[in-house]
């Protein structure tokens, strides 16, 4: 298996996970709370771990801190601005449904970037290690996809939309993720000296999509389940990382 084989692979597992979710609106007609707590505490245990551990620490060990400083605030700043703005489009009631559709897939961008990034670093290294992380890290992801395309295909079903185009606009809205992926791997070559600075940048998009989109998620209510999850998330990857 080439690199390019490797980031088609991890591309379309969490577009596969995406697609999963999107067509659960033909076997169910709502996704158990239980459920989702466990699909998103684990996702956001790996990727928060995957965050430190697979991008935040090579990218100290191969630069000087104040260039992971300065990639790390850029990745906070990008992806603040991008929540940013989805969330105010998310504000125009009479556009709900389709502003659902936007914000996920704009949210799906900066997924597929930093899948793409770590198979791309994976291969790059060509160690046992950094391959496991990136596998790891794009499970993590597709675990949490599977939540997220659901919400938006059940959303449209709920609005009056046939089984068939809602499960359809769900997917639709994770095919980013790939063609992000391979943008990443088509740019490899040009960002190889700026490689810390793109880890650490990415780590900040998933430190924030964790605090700010997941966590907030699995503890809504009194029942500690998605914090188990998380820790358990946390430290199968921090194990991986660590062992391997």
């Amino acid at each position: 298996m080439n690199s390019i084989s490797f980031v088609f692979l991890c591309s379309m597992i969490i577009f596969g996970a995406t697609t999963i979710g999107s067509i659960l609106v033909f076997t169910l007609n709502v996704i158990s709370d239980k459920t989702e707590k466990l699909c998103l505490g684990l996702a956001s245990g790996v990727m928060f771990a995957a965050s430190i551990w697979s991008l935040l620490i090579p990218a100290l060990d191969s630069s000087n801190i104040v260039f992971v400083l300065i990639g790390f605030i850029l990745g906070m700043f990008v992806i603040m601005k991008l929540d940013k703005f989805v969330s105010k489009c998310s504000t125009f009631n009479s556009k709900k449904n389709k502003m659902l559709f936007w914000a996920m897939t704009l949210h799906n961008i900066p997924e597929g970037m930093t899948v793409g990034l770590m198979s791309c670093y994976a291969y790059q290294n060509s160690s046992i290690v950094s391959i496991s992380a990136a596998l790891a890290l794009t499970i993590g992801i597709a675990i949490q996809n599977i939540p997220e395309g659901a919400s938006i295909s059940f959303n449209y079903r709920q609005a009056g939309y046939s089984k068939m185009k809602s499960a359809f606009l769900g997917i639709v809205s994770g095919i980013v993720e790939p063609i992000s992926a391979f943008l990443m791997l088509l740019l490899i070559n040009y960002l190889s000296l700026l490689l810390p600075f793109v880890l650490a940048a990415s780590s900040a998009i998933m430190i924030y999509v964790v605090i700010n989109e997941l966590l907030p998620s699995i503890n809504h209510n009194e029942s500690n389940l998605g914090t188990i999850y998380f820790i358990i998330g946390f430290l199968l990857m921090m194990c991986l990382d660590v062992l391997l």
